[in-house]
């Protein structure tokens, strides 16, 4: 089946000595998931792919856009960037942004590729009985960032990628009227789940 894994691990950030951010686990988890496909028994096709840069464009349909562009240009005050609980270094800023632009990739193309089946396997997609044959995902093994909250950032998040990510599809895949385009099976997304599995779950959400 078609899969997409993004993987922000190749932006590395030198955190301070001591610090309690396990910031290594990216990369340890990428190669985790990595060898477990290669050693598995069921046929996983799943290429990785180093995740994009979030836009300001795609971050603004979520985040205040004076708070993007302060944090952009290292203009956060300490106390801010000691609520997040990171010190601002433009290694970080690159890393927050491919955390969050990984998960907007991971979301367009699971949708995409979603349009593309049901155009070309000419599925009912309205027909509760159909298979599963439309169903996809791709993977983001990064992101997460829950805690980030509209203007501010908390809790190690400084914008939530989720949100963002679920703001773009809205925007960028809107729900049509079933005569919008007789052509496509799809009709766009009306509305998105969000399933947090966190022990504390996401305040920022």
């Amino acid at each position: 089946a078609h899969m997409l894994c993004f993987t922000s691990d190749v932006w590395e950030v030198d955190m301070p000595p001591g610090h309690r951010f396990p910031m290594s686990k990216y990369k340890k988890v990428r190669k985790a998931v990595q060898t477990h496909i290669n050693d598995s028994e069921q046929q996983i096709q799943c290429d990785f792919r180093v995740s994009p840069l979030a836009t300001f464009e795609q971050i603004s349909t979520t985040h205040c856009t004076e708070y993007i562009q302060r944090y952009l240009s290292g203009q956060m005050t300490e106390a801010e960037n000691r609520n997040i609980g990171f010190p601002w270094t433009l290694q970080h800023v690159n890393r927050t942004l491919s955390s969050t632009g990984g998960t907007v990739a991971a979301a367009c193309d699971a949708y995409e590729e979603y349009i593309r089946r049901c155009n070309t396997l000419d599925l009912d997609v309205s027909d509760d009985q159909t298979d599963n044959a439309h169903l996809c995902w791709s993977a983001h093994i990064a992101g997460g960032t829950h805690h980030a909250f509209r203007d501010y950032g908390e809790g190690f998040c400084i914008f939530s990628d989720i949100a963002v990510a679920a703001n773009v599809l809205l925007q960028k895949f809107p729900h049509q009227s079933s005569t919008a385009d007789p052509t496509t099976k799809s009709k766009g997304i009306r509305r998105i789940l969000i399933i947090d599995l966190d022990v504390h779950q996401g305040n920022g959400n």
